[in-house]
């Protein structure tokens, strides 16, 4: 959790101080504790934990396992992984630090910005905030179903929430990133510049990823509509991406103690994951050129670990690991991607039956996430030529299209391959001991403190997912 710590420590070097006319209003201010954070330090502050603690740590950890990416061979991962330490512990402090800080100074972004707002006018950031809340919201709704929107947020005015829908957090996410997409576009005060990790404050990037998002978020909604969730799909991923210059990627880890990638960071300080037999099986059976650049060896063999029975091997001398040259303290962490994009036109387009564009989008998707891992033109061009890979558009089938983004969403996005799994039931998954978690258990902390908590085992399915 070490950066999560690096904009608050610079946020404390900052001294604020009001003028007045009334001298005696000074009386009993501090001027070395602010009232107010400038909007360019909470963007800072709020990219900076949507890459890092939404989609970095315990979230994706524990995602990776229950979709087979990786595999628990130690501590919490490997109970979780044997399916004897699936508890409210597991996503507690991810859903406290999402709430109570990132989400919470996006609140803040938007009202500041806002008209009436301290610095109103400011709609490139209010956009961005918008954009980024619709992001955290669907992590949360989508791992624990139904979740607090519309009276979150409130502090010491409602510290116990109603859990809303997932349906209607939807709904709401979608309507947000339409505003986002409207605030983005108008004349705005400023620009957070390089306080925006993700795309130094440039509007045009900022509507290309909120349209994304929505693609990828009315993409989950295929099981409740197929055809008008194709639909919106698709009209979203018209104004969404179109190359992998777009793609929504933090690039700011360092490699310094503090400000390490977490997946480096969780490698090297705890050992909790190997490489899944699920994933390995799958890549080998198609001579996947990642394999070498993914996967490190073990007495100069693969050796994946099987979900469900692995042995305990925190020293990593038993199965293989994530390579040492892929996995490394200042490697990028994608978070929406153009590779990702196609393989959602692909299925959209599959579900409307329009099978030559499926299965064209179908192909330009491999090839970008090759290309994403810097695989070799040949080697790019064998793997499109094989069989298993150029079905042909009348075979193209959405096991065939769910099975490639999986692979393509290693190591980095096991949320989202999470979601794919739950939504389509793809790849068939291999863990013996019991079949992976429909949600996260609602954390500890909040059955404990809010009745409103709905009483839902984590067997139970999502609304997007029935």
């Amino acid at each position: 959790m070490k950066i999560k710590y690096l904009l608050i420590t610079l946020m404390g070097l900052f001294i604020y101080s009001s003028c007045s006319e009334d001298k005696m209003d000074e009386i009993g201010t501090n001027p070395n504790s602010p009232t107010e954070v400038p909007i360019k330090l909470l963007i800072s502050q709020a990219t900076l934990t949507t890459a890092f603690e939404t989609f970095g740590v315990d979230l994706a950890w524990y995602s990776s396992v229950f979709c087979e990416q990786t595999t628990g061979v130690h501590g919490q991962l490997e109970t979780a992984d044997k399916r004897t330490g699936i508890n409210s512990t597991i996503g507690n402090n991810s859903w406290n630090g999402i709430y109570s800080g990132t989400l919470n100074d996006l609140k803040i972004i938007i009202a500041q910005g806002s008209e009436g707002g301290s610095e109103e006018g400011y709609w490139t950031a209010v956009g961005i905030a918008k954009t980024l809340t619709a992001l955290n919201y669907s992590v949360l709704t989508d791992l624990w179903g139904d979740i607090p929107y519309t009276e979150a947020l409130m502090g010491s005015e409602n510290r116990t929430p109603v859990f809303d829908s997932q349906e209607s957090v939807y709904g709401n996410l979608i309507t947000l990133l339409d505003a986002a997409i409207v605030d983005l576009g108008k004349t705005s005060s400023g620009t957070p510049g390089s306080s925006d990790f993700f795309y130094e404050g440039e509007s045009s990037q900022w509507i290309k990823a909120s349209y994304a998002i929505k693609a990828r978020l009315e993409n989950h909604l295929s099981n409740i509509d197929s055809q008008g969730s194709a639909t919106k799909t698709l009209a979203a991923l018209s104004n969404a991406f179109t190359s992998a210059d777009d793609n929504m990627v933090f690039s700011s880890y360092t490699t310094d103690a503090t400000g390490e990638n977490p997946w480096f960071q969780e490698e090297n300080d705890r050992k909790h994951h190997a490489v899944s037999n699920t994933i390995f099986s799958l890549m080998d059976g198609l001579s996947d050129p990642r394999i070498p650049i993914f996967f490190g060896q073990i007495g100069g063999q693969y050796v994946p670990a099987p979900n469900g029975t692995a042995e305990n091997d925190q020293g990593g001398t038993i199965y293989s690991r994530p390579s040492s040259t892929y996995l490394q303290a200042d490697t990028p962490q994608p978070i929406v991607t153009y590779d990702e994009l196609k393989f959602i036109e692909a299925e959209a387009n599959l579900r409307l039956s329009n099978t030559t564009e499926a299965y064209d989008a179908y192909l330009i998707a491999i090839e970008e996430a090759l290309n994403r891992e810097n695989v070799a033109a040949d080697d790019i061009a064998t793997y499109l030529a094989q069989s298993n890979v150029a079905v042909g558009a009348s075979n193209l089938t959405l096991e065939t299209i769910i099975k490639q983004k999986y692979i393509s969403l290693w190591l980095f996005n096991p949320i989202e391959a999470y979601n794919d799994y739950r939504r389509t039931r793809f790849p068939t998954l291999q863990n013996t001991v019991g079949p992976a978690p429909e949600r996260f258990p609602y954390p500890n902390d909040e059955v404990s403190s809010n009745p409103n908590t709905p009483d839902i085992s984590y067997t139970q399915k999502t609304w997007w997912a029935k």
